[in-house]
């Protein structure tokens, strides 16, 4: 057992773990299906079956039609990009018209660099690993607080208020403690930090380290599509006018059509999520049916973009994080609000043992005095 001096300052091993660990061998994590020992420590669990059936591990095998779909994606996108350069542009450079020259480089040079963009982004989104709670975390004082939380858990049938993100929450799935805003995904079989929704177009949990790659994905999808309308637009014409002939003609019709129903589906995804962005709210917590009002992680637009893209702004338009902006990514998301700022404090000094676990005012969340601080809600 860890004496509890010893998992106060926990939090900054349990990052560098976080961000050495290969994206592959994480979600490659089965799910855990242990029961916890009260007579051991948090975290600690005897490998014993489950007696309740998890239909929820079935849906797994959307990671297998994920993969295809990785494979699609890539697909389309090179159908796109060969149907605008090697087609339609690249030809063009033979032309004997200096402006036609110059004008079909500067349409490959862009399009090239807003397809290479997508692709980049879109793998990031694939191969980063959302975020995971570190093992044995807790979010008190030290052990034995976790331990007497979770022996009350047994007993205890008065929860807190289940609106409030901020309250303590222990999922029943992993066996072991969250952090706010974190939630289990059944495909991945463990808790993701900042759960977004699981996309079986990225084969991945969008969550706290790749939901700025995945913006960036739509984005630079949205903008490929809009362009290969645009450039493909005078293709169109000409097919339908019986001036666009050839093996190609059909294929350039295909894909026009392809990139007007990408272009409005895409758009308002992105508009979507330009909402959610700019409340500091994810795709999960805008589907509760009760929600906090006003919501308290809304810092701000500017602060709400910041938390995704990070503050360097030459970095906004790529997909990655440097790896201090990930640590830093981390600590915040695992102190949450109850330590007032919100970021960088350790995780476990929360003096959720209090009653308390709100903003720098410290609002108490609403619960019978009696009740033990705790919610069971997965």
């Amino acid at each position: 057992m860890q004496h509890p001096s010893q998992s106060l300052g926990s939090v900054g091993r349990s990052t560098g773990q976080l961000l050495s660990t290969p994206a592959w061998s994480i979600r490659s994590l089965p799910d855990r299906g242990e029961r916890v020992s009260l007579s051991q420590p948090c975290g600690s669990t005897l490998s014993t079956s489950s007696k309740w059936l998890n239909i929820f591990q079935y849906c797994r095998f959307l990671r297998i039609l994920g993969h295809v779909m990785v494979l699609l994606v890539l697909g389309l996108v090179g159908l796109i990009y060969t149907a605008v350069v090697p087609m339609t542009y690249a030809p063009k450079l033979l032309s004997r018209n200096p402006l036609v020259i110059v004008g079909s480089v500067v349409v490959i040079l862009i399009f090239t660099l807003v397809t290479f963009m997508c692709v980049w982004s879109y793998l990031a989104a694939v191969a980063t690993d959302p975020g995971r709670v570190p093992v044995g975390w807790h979010p008190f004082e030290d052990e034995q607080q976790a331990r007497t939380e979770l022996e009350r858990l047994s007993y205890s049938s008065i929860y807190f208020d289940r609106r409030d993100p901020r309250r303590p929450r222990y999922c029943k799935r992993c066996q072991g403690w969250k952090p706010e805003r974190a939630h289990h995904c059944s495909v991945m079989g463990r808790c993701v930090l900042k759960m977004d929704h699981w996309c079986i177009w990225v084969v991945n949990c969008v969550g706290l380290l790749n939901y700025k790659a995945f913006l960036l994905f739509i984005f630079y999808a949205a903008l490929g599509c809009l362009l290969a309308m645009l450039l493909l637009l005078r293709s169109v014409i000409d097919f339908f006018n019986n001036r666009l002939r050839g093996p190609s003609a059909p294929l350039i019709f295909v894909v026009s059509i392809f990139c007007f129903a990408f272009s409005i589906s895409l758009a308002g995804f992105l508009i979507m999520h330009g909402q959610l962005l700019a409340a500091n709210c994810t795709t999960i917590e805008m589907y509760e049916k009760d929600r906090l009002h006003p919501w308290p992680y809304n810092k701000g637009f500017r602060r709400n973009f910041e938390e995704v893209f990070g503050r360097t702004k030459f970095r906004w338009l790529l997909p990655y994080h440097t790896k201090e902006e990930k640590r830093q990514m981390l600590d915040s998301c695992l102190a949450g609000l109850a330590t007032g700022s919100g970021g960088g404090g350790s995780s476990r000094g929360l003096g959720l043992g209090l009653g308390m676990a709100g903003g720098g005012a410290g609002v108490p969340l609403m619960a019978h005095p009696s009740t033990p601080f705790l919610s069971a809600a997965v």
